[in-house]
């Protein structure tokens, strides 16, 4: 009996030098056995445990991207909140939007639209300025 088990534990670790081409395949068995240990241990509940991990894993993922998404979208509306604040007063809005005489949506609109090409002007402006600005410092 003892020289079977010195066998064995000379295949799995060997008490010489072995040159290192043929450590690969000690390597080898010793890993199957480990998996081959491992999977009779956890037994049948080792494929539920596995398909858990992959579930957990998309889940994962899956809320990432959404609250990924809904963090932008909630970016993008408060951008979108402030240009419409910049662009169109509230004020004027209201009398356009709403049941208003004629006159008084005109009024607004005239309002709105000098409003917004005050605002783009302001912006064609900084965009000139900082393409100069670029041009000269490159």
């Amino acid at each position: 009996m003892q020289s079977q088990w010195q066998t064995l534990l000379e295949d799995f670790w060997p008490s010489r030098g072995v040159p290192r081409g043929l450590l690969w395949r000690r390597e080898a068995m010793l890993f199957m056995a480990i998996a081959v240990a491992i999977s009779l241990a956890a037994g049948p509940e080792i494929f539920a445990a596995m398909e858990m991990t992959t579930l957990l894993e998309l889940l994962g993922a899956s809320l990432f991207m959404t609250a990924f998404v809904s963090g932008a979208r909630l970016a993008l509306m408060r951008l979108w909140d402030a240009i419409e604040r910049v662009l169109l007063p509230a004020p004027q809005m209201v009398v356009v939007r709403f049941s208003a005489s004629t006159p008084a949506k005109a009024a607004a609109l005239i309002y709105v639209s000098a409003r917004a090409a005050w605002c783009l002007a302001f912006v064609l402006i900084i965009g000139a300025w900082s393409h100069h600005t670029f041009r000269l410092i490159v």
